[in-house]
């Protein structure tokens, strides 16, 4: 008797599992949920939700306030390892947060617990993002266009409070380029990855956390967030970010900063918790459907034909990232003006002609077909936290106050030389 093939559907929807470790109280929990809520995603796309409960009994208002999103969005809440009293804090008087190695070890087992489910729901990728964070709306569609193993979502923090009047806190990034947290090193000093990051690139990066998109090519791998063999278990380097990068690089993985989207870190309950309305309005925000001139715009260019490497073989040029501001992009005026003509997630294949100067030998004096798409546009700014330390000049070009000499800063900044 013959068998009956069953009929493979023709698409199906791609499963993205969102979730973290949740310890924040209400005033900064409710406002992070409503930013998961209003993301913009591509097509065929749909989120689950999954978080580990980490409250405790103090926290009832914010337990019901996610159970509240959990069944409005058919999420579900795991169980979360016990913790003992007073193994962390985020209390306002304190200059930064205060973890034990016996708190990062429970919040990576909740994080392993989260990457397991995903694996039994057999999702596309997970989303971990600390419910401390408030996204811009097109966060995951920026880290899905990305499509890069592990991309984070850059934010700014100043990870220590201003004590004194004669020392500046400058904000940094949650992603670094050796361990525990250098941003220095790979070819890289500080002010050129700072500078990379500003201009808003996909940047190769050897840590990351808080705001990772893992796909579930690395999910297969099995690597969690569990300590890392023969590596260092100890305050900083023992954080379970940090273990989970040094196994993610042994084991060759890629990890990329995306620093398109804006996000807020509520670090500071003192200073950070009174912003959070503004920035709600900010980072909800609709972006624009079309860029125009000076718009900033983040662009996937894929070229279509391969080019000869040599010995008769050939090769695809691997798709170019291109994020800036437009009008002053170094492209070819035929991808300018295909830009300009797209809407967001809209795509065309252009046919370019390379000009006799053209960088790429070959390619002088050729015709060739590129992919244009248009991931995302929106007005140009600079992210929250870190625009307060770039001077901006009337062409809107920015300075890394970080980069300059107490001189040069008096004479940039005249107002900010005292506390530098």
């Amino acid at each position: 008797m013959p068998v009956a093939l069953e009929t493979l559907p023709d698409h199906r929807d791609k499963v993205i599992v969102v979730g973290s470790s949740v310890r924040k109280n209400l005033d900064i929990l409710q406002p992070h949920l409503q930013t998961l809520l209003y993301q913009e995603l591509p097509s065929r796309t749909r989120l689950h939700f999954c978080f580990v409960d980490d409250l405790t009994p103090q926290q009832a208002d914010a337990k019901d306030c996610l159970k509240a999103f959990l069944a409005q969005t058919g999420g579900e809440l795991l169980r979360g390892v016990p913790g003992a009293v007073g193994d962390f804090s985020d209390a306002a008087n304190l200059p930064t947060h205060a973890w034990t190695d016996a708190s990062t070890r429970r919040v990576g087992a909740h994080k392993s617990k989260i990457l397991r489910r995903a694996l039994e729901l057999k999702a596309d990728a997970v989303f971990l993002v600390d419910n401390d964070l408030l996204l811009d709306r097109t966060t995951l569609a920026s880290l899905i266009a990305a499509d890069k193993p592990i991309a984070c979502a850059v934010f700014w923090t100043r990870w220590t409070m201003q004590t004194t009047e004669t020392a500046k806190v400058y904000a940094a990034p949650n992603v670094w380029l050796r361990s525990p947290y250098q941003l220095d090193g790979r070819g890289m000093d500080e002010a050129t990855f700072r500078a990379k990051l500003i201009a808003r690139q996909l940047v190769r990066v050897w840590g990351q956390g808080a705001a990772s998109l893992i796909s579930r090519r690395v999910l297969e791998t099995g690597i969690d967030f569990s300590p890392a063999p023969d590596w260092p278990q100890q305050g900083i380097m023992g954080w379970e970010d940090r273990q989970y990068c040094i196994k993610a690089e042994r084991a060759h993985l890629g990890m990329y900063a995306d620093n398109w989207p804006d996000l807020m870190h509520c670090y500071h309950a003192s200073t950070d918790v009174p912003r959070i309305p503004e920035m709600l309005e900010r980072l909800g925000t609709e972006h624009p459907q079309s860029p125009v001139l000076g718009d900033m715009v983040n662009v996937v260019l894929t070229a279509l034909e391969p080019i000869p490497t040599g010995n008769n073989q050939w090769a695809q040029v691997a798709p170019q990232y291109v994020r800036g501001r437009l009008g002053t992009i170094a492209i070819l005026p035929k991808l300018e003006d295909a830009i300009l003509g797209l809407t967001r997630g809209q795509e065309v294949i252009v046919p370019v002609h390379c000009p006799i100067h053209y960088p790429l030998p070959y390619l002088r004096g050729r015709r060739r077909l590129i992919r244009v798409q248009l991931v995302d546009c929106k007005p140009m700014t600079y992210p929250p936290v870190l625009e307060d330390d770039l001077h901006i000049s009337k062409m809107g070009t920015p300075t890394d106050l970080t980069t300059l000499t107490p001189q040069q800063l008096a004479a940039v900044m005249p107002g900010l030389a005292l506390v530098r």
